[in-house]
């Protein structure tokens, strides 16, 4: 969940370290409990389950850090306060053993992630989070926002977003960034900063609204 508040002054967009994957990933846990797609597709009623689900976003977070995406965090002194993944338009592909290896040295500790899901709601939200078809090909992807529940309120959100949009629009190749949301609120924030909805989907109980910021033209295009 994402709350855009006043700005918390002296904090700056720096980029994750991979010896925070873990940090990053717990916070993402807990930050998402309660967010539309985690609550409908994850049973996270206990300890255990909110560690394996933590486990999960450690591993995609590795993957995306491999594959070339943007991880951004803000901190106070050692704390994280929140992150931001950013997928460019070009990823870079990960060779599969690597891929593959890196997967089952976590497996044991994964392996009860497959009773959590909440299976069949799971199914029927899939289809709504298709993108669009009318998505410019060259495009940015904000995978995800998370700002730390005790971070909430403080402009975290504001700052990451303002600097994703800040490198997003250095891209003159790049017809903006686009993301997908299951919470009306974030959806009201993000319209806010210059998305809009291009496609409302519904699946099952959830609404998916698929957004679109373009980028400003540049004098240099004028």
């Amino acid at each position: 969940m994402m709350h855009i508040e006043t700005t918390h002054q002296g904090l700056q967009v720096h980029t994750l370290p991979v010896a925070q994957l873990a940090s990053a990933a717990a916070l993402v846990a807990a930050s998402f409990r309660q967010e539309g797609f985690t609550r409908n597709t994850h049973n996270l009623s206990t300890p255990a389950r909110q560690r394996r689900y933590a486990i999960a976003g450690e591993l995609r977070l590795w993957f995306g850090h491999v594959s070339g995406q943007r991880l951004l965090a803000v901190s106070e002194g050692e704390t994280l306060a929140g992150i931001a993944v950013v997928k460019p338009p070009t990823p870079t592909s990960v060779p599969w053993p690597k891929l593959l290896w890196t997967i089952l040295r976590r497996a044991p500790s994964l392996v009860g992630i497959i009773g959590d899901l909440r299976w069949r709601q799971a199914l029927r939200i899939k289809p709504a989070m298709k993108a669009p078809a009318m998505l410019p090909p060259a495009h940015y992807t904000l995978e995800l926002l998370a700002v730390a529940p005790e971070f909430q309120g403080q402009g975290i959100g504001r700052l990451l977003l303002e600097d994703i949009h800040a490198r997003c629009e250095q891209d003159r190749q790049a017809a903006g960034i686009y993301l997908f949301t299951g919470d009306e609120k974030n959806r009201e924030i993000y319209q806010r900063f210059g998305y809009h909805v291009l496609q409302a989907n519904q699946g099952g109980p959830l609404t998916v609204w698929h957004m679109f910021r373009p980028n400003a033209p540049s004098i240099l295009d004028e």
